[in-house]
């Protein structure tokens, strides 16, 4: 799945639905691609497969693996300030927007600065012995 850009102006009225919960876990994914590229690997949690609509809901551990993956991807490459992380429990209040915000925001920082690595990466281009090995 690709980069998809996050939603960072949730409010008290928006609804999670599967879309959400997709877009998340894909750009987790993602970003942790992204990452491998220039640094070593480290932990990170498998979230399963995308969510479909014949899917019951969602659960306090799947959104806790969102929560351990910001952590994972900031201490295996670059601490990036992402705010304080959130523990949820089945039968408790659902994750609100204010933590939407900061996940997907997070999500959105950590993209856009492993991605600027990335690019400005410095390259030199030259071709040994005129191409022939």
């Amino acid at each position: 799945m690709a980069w998809l850009e996050p939603k960072t102006d949730w409010q008290a009225s928006d609804f999670f639905n599967i879309q959400d919960y997709n877009r998340i876990k894909g750009n987790l994914n993602e970003i942790r691609a992204q990452a491998l590229t220039l640094w070593s690997d480290f932990p990170f949690e498998e979230m399963g497969a995308d969510k479909t609509y014949q899917d019951y809901g969602f659960y306090a551990d799947e959104i806790n693996l969102f929560e351990e993956n910001v952590e994972h991807i900031c201490s295996g490459t670059f601490p990036f300030p992402v705010g304080e992380k959130q523990t949820f429990y089945e039968n408790q209040p659902f994750i609100g927007w204010e933590e939407l915000n900061r996940i997907e925001e997070a999500c959105r920082l950590m993209y856009s600065n492993i991605l600027s690595r990335i690019n400005g990466r410095k390259r030199l281009a030259f071709t040994l012995n005129g191409g022939e090995f």
